[in-house]
């Protein structure tokens, strides 16, 4: 456990600059954005009555039309930080047993006490939890950044914001389901993962287009047989692909909820195989899924190639 946490611990310090910085740097414009709005908003109207307007005019809403806006829009609010989440960990995996072959420092770390197992298990677990829980982390203190300044304006025209939003936003369970969506897709995305990484073990030069090439060549050809066949266009990997991106346990669209109107939702509503409410319920329905279990087999068979290609790295 020791070794596999120190190797984690090297994980993070050789991609600092993802990890950290990219987090860091998506906080500071979530900052600026408010501070721009706040100085836009006193040089149009130095009297405050428009803003003193609005916020009267939120004040006045029903408290439970208020928190619950307030809720879907703290679920909605981490969308440029899952973005960025997503493209770092893509390209972490892509290059993690790439450039170890590249720069030939591969000889260096297989000379330590630790095997290509434990090298792989590291590697794999600084994408599943190391960077999820350091940009939710970030995240959530951004949150509170801002919060403060909300506050701060709040006070200034007058008016509670504990009773205004910060009592009503439900803001915890919010963060609370943020961060489990985030671990609960690190498990669903085991497949992609898994290929990015026997990629990387593999390409002999530029692994992005080895990973992205291989199956548009596969769908394609697929579509253009089925077409010959039946002339119909029937399910591909495109469709796969999509359905699965689709069924994602993480908060990435707006859906019209029952009786409460629209507001966050699992993946991309446009499939009827799991529910998309953000619930933990439904985070774990997708975990426990037949398709989860095909998408672990096809990750056990990445990962043994991967495992394979990295103990042979160095015979040529």
């Amino acid at each position: 456990m020791k070794r596999l946490l120190a190797l984690m611990k090297r994980e993070f310090w050789e991609n600092k600059g993802a990890f950290r910085t990219t987090p860091i740097a998506i906080g500071i414009i979530y900052v600026l954005g408010l501070l721009m709005a706040v100085i836009t908003t006193v040089y149009f109207d130095n009297e405050f009555h428009t803003l003193k307007d609005a916020i009267r005019f939120i004040a006045e809403q029903d408290e439970g039309i208020r928190t619950r806006i307030l809720y879907e829009g703290a679920l909605s609010s981490a969308g440029l930080f899952t973005v960025a989440l997503g493209f770092v960990v893509f390209f972490y995996l892509l290059g993690s047993l790439y450039d170890d072959r590249k720069d030939r420092s591969i000889l260096f770390w297989k000379s330590l006490p630790a095997s290509d197992t434990l090298t792989l298990t590291s590697k794999m677990l600084s994408a599943m939890v190391t960077a999820p829980l350091i940009f939710w982390l970030v995240f959530v203190a951004t949150m509170i950044l801002l919060t403060m300044i909300a506050s701060a304006i709040v006070l200034v025209v007058g008016e509670n914001p504990l009773t205004l939003f910060v009592g009503a936003g439900n803001l915890f369970k919010a963060w609370g389901l943020i961060l489990a969506s985030y671990l609960a897709n690190s498990v669903w995305s085991l497949p992609l993962y898994g290929w990015l990484m026997l990629v990387s073990a593999f390409a002999p030069r530029i692994p992005l287009l080895f990973a992205v090439l291989p199956p548009v060549v596969f769908a394609v050809l697929q579509i253009w047989i089925d077409f010959l066949k039946t002339f119909t266009f029937k399910d591909n990997l495109f469709g796969v692909i999509g359905e699965w991106f689709a069924n994602s346990p993480l908060i990435l669209s707006g859906d019209a909820h029952e009786g409460s109107g629209p507001g966050a939702a699992l993946g991309i509503p446009i499939t009827d195989t799991f529910d998309h409410a953000v619930t933990i319920g439904n985070m774990l329905d997708r975990l426990f899924s037949y398709q989860m279990f095909i998408g672990l087999v096809i990750t056990s068979i990445c990962m043994a190639g991967a495992l394979y290609l990295r103990h042979r790295a160095t015979d040529n």
